[in-house]
Parts: structure tokens; C-alpha cells; sequence
């Protein structure tokens, strides 16, 4: 039997957590693998521990992986947490999660810069979730060769459409076409265009919402957003005004997937993401999809479950003295695409209908994890 440690974050609704979680929860199916964990210090001191994020009983089994005893060595130990550490382990394979929204990998998300030349005669590897994550890592050195793409999942008993979502949109009685979008409202996520093109939106349809969720507790998304709006032109906050429908909070699983199923149609105008699990998890909801075309969810949407961005590549400016390489979604086709979603029927009722049975097919946790153990060993 196999023996794998974990060395990561839990209890957080941080992306690395969150996919840190989904995989434990695959790998404790498993019964030809020895499990256990390290938890390793967030990434800023004031980032808490939550509980509740996922149901109790995967809570119970999350807290029930042993930890690992100093003494103890495995065959293979996973990393997956920022900064990201490139050190080697004395005995096993040393394997390490990485994404690179914008290309490359921050000195400041890097524990020392990695000893590439060891690295390359060690037995090593490093996951990435798609192949424009992967650009980041290969610029930073590291040889092709140890570098595996292994994309995100979904758990489908989460992530589906559900009675429950239904009865939620019908209580919210939202007045018209609903768009959504969940993220940290950080540059990379594109809000401003999507503020943009939602006020010429409502110019010619005032009843439709905006959806927006963001993390406040993690980035302060809630003033990430004001001063995008206030960015716009003037007149926009009013325009604005009762159409968005923010909150902050920290979510279940089960309330993201019902947040999900409250839009008509979900909105990512991108400029760089290493993965964007979000649009996943709302393709499998049965939510038409909008998200730039070039990046990373070119690995797993289709024309069936999304309308697809046109976009150029666009050297960016990450924070100053650091850049990277990006896209620029073209705002008036992402408008456009917001009308013709809009008038599309007949596309969305079928993006509804196959994103579900796609993503629990082809992009479940399970199969991510066995993938996963199969690059490991």
C-alpha cells in the first residue's frame, strides 16, 4: 500500500484549501492508500479557521486523517499552500501544487527561489490544474518533464442542480435575467469589465441583477468592489444602484451551489486565472457559462456550456516592479454575448442540460485524484 502526507490548508475557504479538502475527501475513498496530513500556517497571520464550510460529516472525516509524526516517512509528500516550498524531502518523492495566474510565480509566493539544477535530478514534481498555469512554472525554470497538468473537479452530489436551488430562485424573486459572479473581485478577475458591460445591460433591460460573492474576511472584496465602481463613469454608482446584490460572507459548499443555480447565466471576463473552479462548479450547476476565451478554461468548457470571450494577450502589471502576461477580454463582444445569452433560449436550456452530466463525467474530484495518484506513483 501506497503512502502519501499532505501538507496543506484546511478549514479555510481559500481556493487551496478548498481543492485541498475536495482531494482529501477523494483520497479517503481509496483503499489502497495510506493517508495523513501536516497542516501548514496560512498564508497571513489574520486568516482563521472556519468550520462549517463543508457538511459535518465531511468534516468528521477531514479532522479523522492522522497526522503525520516527525519520525515518520512516506512515499510521496503533496504540498498545496503559499508560499509555495520547493525543498526536498530526505526520503519519497516531494510533489508540489502551484498556479500561476498571470504566467509567471512571484518571488513572494516562493518560501526561497528553488535549487532548479537539484530539482532536476531529484525525484520531484510539481501540479499545476491547466496548461496556461503551467507556462508560469516552465518560466521559472522547471523542466518540462516534471511538471504535470492535472485539471480540477467537481463533487457531484454538491455541484448539480437541486430542488433546493430552484425553490431558492423562486423565494429571491428576482424581476428579471440574472447574471452571477463569485471571486475576490481582485484586477485579475476582470469586474470592472463586467461592470462596464452590465451597465449598458441595464440601459436596455433595468430589471436585470447582478449577483455578486465575493470573500471579505480573505481579500476585503467588499471594498475591492466599491472602488471599481467608483472607477467607472460618472453617474454609474447610481445606474448601479438596487441592481447588484452583493454579500461577503463565508459560504457552505451547499450555499455556493445554490448561489449558482440563482443566475440565468454566469459571467468571468478573466484576465488571469491559474484554473477558475467557479466555472466549473457552475457549468455542473446547470449555469450557462460567459468566460474569456485564450486562458485556462479553455481545458475544460465547450461551445455546449459556454459563450466564449474574444481576447488578446496583454503584458500586465501585477503590483509594482512585477509583471506578467495576461489577457484582455474585449468588452463589446462581452457584451454582446450578455444579449445573446440573453435572447438564446434554446443555448441555455441545453448548456443546462449538459453542463451537469459533463463536469460529473469528465470532471469529477474522483477522477481528478486518480489522475493525481497515477502522476504521483
Amino acid at each position: 500500500m501506497r503512502t502519501l502526507c499532505v501538507e496543506g490548508w484546511r478549514f479555510l475557504h481559500h481556493s487551496y484549501a478548498v481543492v485541498n479538502q475536495w482531494q482529501l475527501l477523494s483520497l479517503l475513498k481509496r483503499n489502497d492508500l495510506s493517508l495523513s496530513v501536516r497542516d501548514v500556517p496560512y498564508f497571513h497571520q489574520e486568516w482563521t479557521a472556519r468550520k462549517g464550510l463543508f457538511s459535518p460529516e465531511q468534516e468528521r472525516r477531514l479532522e479523522s486523517i492522522p497526522m503525520l509524526a516527525p519520525e515518520e516517512i512516506t512515499d510521496a509528500t503533496l504540498r498545496i499552500s503559499v508560499p509555495f516550498d520547493f525543498s526536498l524531502r530526505p526520503k519519497g518523492r516531494t510533489v508540489v501544487f502551484g498556479t500561476s495566474e498571470y504566467k509567471v510565480v512571484e518571488e513572494r509566493a516562493r518560501k526561497a527561489p528553488p535549487d532548479l539544477e537539484q530539482l532536476s535530478r531529484s525525484d520531484f514534481l510539481l501540479i499545476t490544474p491547466s496548461r496556461w498555469s503551467r507556462e508560469g512554472f516552465l518560466r521559472l525554470g522547471i523542466p518540462d518533464e516534471q511538471i504535470a497538468v492535472i485539471p480540477h473537479g467537481v463533487d457531484p452530489q454538491t455541484f448539480r442542480p437541486t430542488i433546493e436551488g430552484k425553490a431558492a430562485r423562486d423565494a429571491a424573486k428576482l424581476p428579471g435575467f440574472t447574471f452571477a459572479n463569485l471571486s475576490a473581485m481582485t484586477d485579475n478577475k476582470g469586474i470592472d469589465l463586467l461592470l462596464r458591460a452590465f451597465l449598458v445591460v441595464v440601459e436596455k433591460h433595468p430589471d436585470t441583477r447582478l449577483l455578486l460573492k465575493g470573500s471579505d474576511d480573505l481579500y476585503k472584496s467588499e471594498g475591492l468592489l466599491q472602488r471599481t465602481i467608483r472607477g467607472l463613469p460618472d453617474g454609474a454608482a447610481n445606474r448601479l444602484e438596487g441592481r447588484i446584490v452583493y454579500a461577503g460572507n463565508a459560504a457552505t459548499m451547499d450555499s455556493v451551489a445554490i448561489f449558482y443555480q440563482l443566475a440565468d447565466a454566469y459571467v468571468s471576463p478573466y484576465r488571469g486565472e491559474g484554473f477558475n473552479l467557479p466555472v466549473l462548479e457552475a457549468s455542473a450547476c446547470g449555469t450557462p457559462v460567459i468566460c474569456t476565451k485564450g486562458g485556462s478554461t479553455d481545458d475544460f468548457m465547450n461551445e455546449d456550456t459556454a459563450r466564449f470571450i474574444e481576447s488578446r494577450p496583454a503584458e500586465t502589471v501585477i503590483r509594482p516592479g512585477v509583471g506578467g502576461f495576461g489577457l484582455e477580454p474585449d468588452l463589446d463582444h462581452l457584451i454582446h454575448l450578455m444579449f445573446a445569452v440573453m435572447e438564446d433560449t434554446e443555448w441555455r436550456a441545453r448548456a443546462a442540460r449538459v453542463g451537469p452530466v459533463r463536469a460529473a463525467k469528465k470532471f469529477s474530484w474522483d477522477l481528478a485524484v486518480e489522475k493525481l495518484l497515477h502522476a504521483i506513483f
